[in-house]
């Protein structure tokens, strides 16, 4: 699907008046970490997704969002003291890192599709994050300052939000509430870091993949190290030394040898991001540059030239390289879909998409890719049908609110065209517009039952808006 909601757009409108509502707000109070509930640890979580969703260019590319999702899924299900769903979102950011955030929330920029050679070097940095979690080194963390200041966890988490989704904020706004000295030990410690590889060397081993690619994957930060290289961040936020590097190894030796993981995907998926995610000056060039290498994955290779022919609007070309690679392969679906839309070919797209949804029910790839061409195709209540059937088990899909909201607004459904303004301005912590688009539409939604849900949701923002605010206060 090309098109996909840009993160920052909605963020930089206005606040509008709101309906005053009473505030509920947790109170996480100056306690220790151990008191924590899994609950309050997801409340934040939610917190720093809404925050983020506002402040980052999150990368809503539903088939590379399936892919990240199916990795961490792969590795969750061998990892221990899993107490709460996951998140794996990707951030448009060429540099190579990764982080995690209290609520299994784990940021993966597109740079470590670009630095990472196989699909092994990819998983071990979402192995090593997820153990992060697992092992509870960010509760550590939280608990260790508030013991050692007189600061909120409140404050103390706000920082730390900020410093993972805006470094130069975080960086300053921690500075000036925690002291520089303790600004420093928001960086893991070196035994949480070595807790992190012996965890997530094995949970790597046990997801079936090469435990190898980390000690791979150490080797390219390695020959990074001392070097001012600013696209190698994950350096500075997990430092890294020969001794480390040394036990990973010794402990990589005393596990079966196995072979590198074959899965396709990560080559499209590196595909993709390197041809839509990196800025190139002459694509023609580019597209040439890949034909020319003849060294690379022969997947990888097709699918960048189908996408460069695509920008290229060389449709035919497209379709020729398109040919090559498997056909219900997901990432080829997607591009097809765009294809036969690009070329005005809309029952093409719909057909080809109900028949693979039909043998895959419930993927979000094919479920939003034929959402769009039923918005393209003018078929605005079949695309209102299948999303809100989807929305129920995805409520946080920017892109299916977003291609929902423009179904309504076709179809002039001032009611649930508000409602679902609401909602998607909700997402990104807009709770100023969020609460005037549900003020508009108590305005235009005749049900009475309609008005009371709507009045209820009002609250729910209300409270959620002061929630957040209480953590930024110690900012």
């Amino acid at each position: 699907m090309k098109k996909t909601l840009q993160a920052l757009g909605l963020t930089l409108l206005l606040s509008l008046p709101t309906v005053s509502a009473e505030p509920s707000i947790p109170d996480l109070g100056t306690a220790g970490v151990l008191g924590l509930t899994v609950q309050k640890e997801q409340q934040l979580g939610d917190y720093f997704m809404r925050t983020a969703r506002g402040l980052m260019p999150i990368v809503n590319d539903p088939v590379l969002n399936e892919y990240l999702t199916s990795i961490g899924s792969k590795l969750l299900l061998h990892a221990q003291h899993v107490y709460f769903p996951f998140e794996f979102f990707l951030v448009n950011d060429t540099t190579l890192n990764a982080s995690a955030f209290l609520g299994g929330k784990v940021r993966v920029n597109t740079g470590l599709f670009i630095y990472s050679d196989t699909e092994d070097e990819f998983a071990s940095v979402l192995a090593h994050e997820i153990s992060h979690v697992t092992q509870r080194h960010i509760a550590r963390f939280l608990e260790s300052q508030v013991r050692a200041t007189r600061m909120t966890l409140a404050s103390i988490i706000g920082s730390i939000a900020m410093a993972i989704i805006n470094p130069s904020m975080g960086m300053a706004a921690a500075s000036a509430t925690m002291g520089a000295q303790a600004q420093s030990r928001i960086n893991f410690t070196r035994d949480n870091e070595y807790e992190a590889d012996r965890i997530g060397l094995n949970l790597l081993y046990q997801s079936g993949f090469n435990p190898e690619g980390m000690i791979d994957m150490f080797r390219h930060l390695l020959a990074q190290q001392g070097n001012i290289n600013p696209a190698f961040t994950l350096l500075i936020d997990h430092p890294l030394s020969e001794i480390r590097v040394a036990e990973a190894q010794n402990r990589v030796q005393q596990l079966p040898k196995r072979q590198n993981s074959t899965n396709i995907d990560f080559y499209l998926a590196k595909a993709r991001v390197n041809v839509r995610y990196v800025r190139h000056q002459d694509m023609q060039a580019y597209l040439q540059a890949i034909l020319n290498d003849t060294s690379s994955n022969a997947h990888y290779r097709h699918y960048a030239a189908a996408l460069c022919a695509f920008e290229l609007k060389d449709y035919a070309a497209c379709e020729r390289y398109l040919a090559m690679l498997p056909s219900q392969n997901l990432f080829v679906m997607d591009l097809a879909a765009d294809l036969a839309l690009a070329q005005h070919e809309n029952d093409r797209a719909i057909t080809m998409l109900r028949s693979a949804l039909n043998r895959r029910p419930g993927n979000s790839v094919l479920t939003l890719n034929l959402a769009n061409a039923y918005l393209t195709a003018r078929q605005y209540q079949r695309c209102i049908s299948l999303l809100k059937d989807y929305m129920d088990k995805n409520p946080h899909d920017v892109n299916a609110l977003d291609m929902l909201s423009q179904a309504y607004g076709r179809l002039n459904n001032q009611c649930e065209l508000n409602q679902t303004r609401g909602e998607l301005f909700a997402l990104y912590a807009n709770y100023g517009r969020s609460i005037y688009m549900f003020n508009q539409a108590l305005n235009v939604c005749p049900q009475r039952l309609t008005q009371e849900r709507i009045k209820a949701r009002v609250v729910e923002i209300a409270n959620q808006r002061a929630f957040d605010e209480s953590l930024r206060k110690g900012l």
